[in-house]
């Protein structure tokens, strides 16, 4: 599909469709069942013929620093080398009440569309090299049930936030 969906789930799914429209970029779209896990999301990389990406939402001891991460779908995630490759101390996933104050978004629908809210202003934009590479991406639109193919590019012009890359030394599992 192209184009927004006809009712919105969160007033962040809103806001990215909405930016979108402003700012005249192009993607595709597809309503699906919940895509939570890596293993969900196989039936939404067939239908783009893109892989999805895990995007992950991680914050300090002290949850005053936060980091979103743009990875493999299906890499693990190994928290001691994404800390070595930023040289920054330990770090764990945000929970759920973390990243809907910040993202708008719950567990299962991080997006790097939640970028675009003031509450994420000073999170820390992170994703692997490679994937960055890639000329599309597949993230959620804010909601479990709804995907978004759109050029790398374009996500980054916006949200206006360069990613901070990095490698992921994981194998695909």
């Amino acid at each position: 599909m192209v184009g927004a969906p006809a009712e919105f789930k969160s007033e962040t799914q809103k806001l990215i469709y909405d930016c979108l429209e402003a700012a005249g970029i192009d993607y595709q779209r597809i309503e699906s069942d919940p895509g939570v896990s890596m293993d969900d999301c196989l039936n939404i990389d067939r239908a783009f013929g893109i892989e999805t990406v895990k995007t992950i939402l991680l914050t300090n001891r002290q949850k005053n620093r936060f980091w979103l991460y743009v990875t493999h779908a299906r890499k693990p995630f190994i928290t001691k080398a994404f800390g070595a490759s930023l040289q920054i101390p330990r770090v764990s996933f945000a929970d759920e009440e973390l990243m809907m104050q910040i993202l708008g978004t719950p567990h299962g629908a991080a997006t790097p569309f939640g970028l675009l809210r003031p509450q994420a202003a000073d999170v820390t934009f992170v994703m692997d090299k490679d994937v960055a590479a890639r000329d599309k991406i597949v993230l959620t639109d804010g909601d479990a049930c709804g995907f978004i193919a759109i050029k790398n590019e374009d996500l980054f012009k916006l949200i206006g936030k360069e990613p901070v890359l990095i490698e992921n030394p994981a194998e695909p599992a």
